[in-house]
């Protein structure tokens, strides 16, 4: 049974709505309430923090988070994320939702601690050296991969048999694409309803596995001479509704 909504769909399940009310942005730990969402910006603090303090900040969230791994059901996170902050928000067992704006963490292996995990968000993480613990969130209904540089396989996320929205993309600032070595492991995500594309480069250039995705709804590719020639294919996918494709079709023409 479809589990993303209407809107979801449409614009992708991490856009913001203005009339919804976003989890509250704390600083540091003692500005915390007992609330089970949270957005914590700990790291980037401004020169009134003193470096004594940056770091004091940093490490009481940390020891927060793996001392009590049943707290956050949802947490984002819009600043830097190291490596060791990373790997102790992965002790929060209960979490549903994990938006990470960027980041250095090279390693994500701590992430298949997260088995409820529901939607992730994991946002210019350059440097990270493998996407196998994604592929072990079974329970994954959305996720969105951001610049993921060193990652070109992406054949391990066919595993995730729930998944309804991917996106794919490299760096819109730069901008610089991501390199996607082949789309064949499209061809076992029959589920899909949402995919995007839009940064991004196919290295064997077909782009042909999009269209056995027969519960497409929304579909974001960038324009390039292969998907200009499947355009006509494309666009007839039976459930196609949103997206470039439906609503820019000059740039495929």
């Amino acid at each position: 049974m479809a589990v993303l909504i209407e809107k979801q769909i449409k614009n992708g399940f991490n856009c913001f709505y203005g009339n919804e009310v976003c989890p509250r942005a704390v600083v540091e730990l003692s500005e915390y309430d007992g609330e089970d969402s949270l957005t914590i910006n700990c790291t980037q603090l401004e020169e009134e923090y003193s470096a004594k303090e940056k770091k004091r900040i940093k490490l009481e969230w940390c020891d927060f988070f793996i001392n009590n791994p049943d707290t956050f059901t949802e947490l984002v996170f819009c600043t830097r994320m190291p490596q060791d902050l990373f790997d102790a928000v992965c002790s929060q067992r209960k979490l549903k939702k994990l938006h990470i704006k960027w980041g250095v963490y090279p390693d994500i292996s701590k992430l298949e601690n997260l088995q409820e995990l529901e939607y992730l968000s994991i946002g210019s993480g350059r440097g990270v050296l493998s996407i196998e613990p994604i592929s072990k969130l079974e329970n994954l209904v959305a996720l969105s991969i951001e610049n993921f540089q060193k990652i070109h396989d992406y054949s391990p996320l066919a595993n995730l048999k729930k998944l309804e929205s991917l996106s794919l993309e490299g760096d819109f600032a730069s901008p610089k694409n991501l390199d996607v070595q082949s789309l064949n492991f499209l061809r076992d995500m029959q589920q899909l309803r949402f995919f995007s594309l839009l940064t991004a480069r196919v290295q064997d250039g077909d782009y042909s596995p999009i269209l056995e995705l027969n519960n497409l709804e929304h579909l974001t590719l960038k324009s390039c001479k292969e998907v200009q020639q499947l355009y006509p294919q494309l666009i007839k996918l039976p459930k196609l509704k949103y997206g470039s494709l439906i609503g820019c079709p000059e740039l495929y023409i």
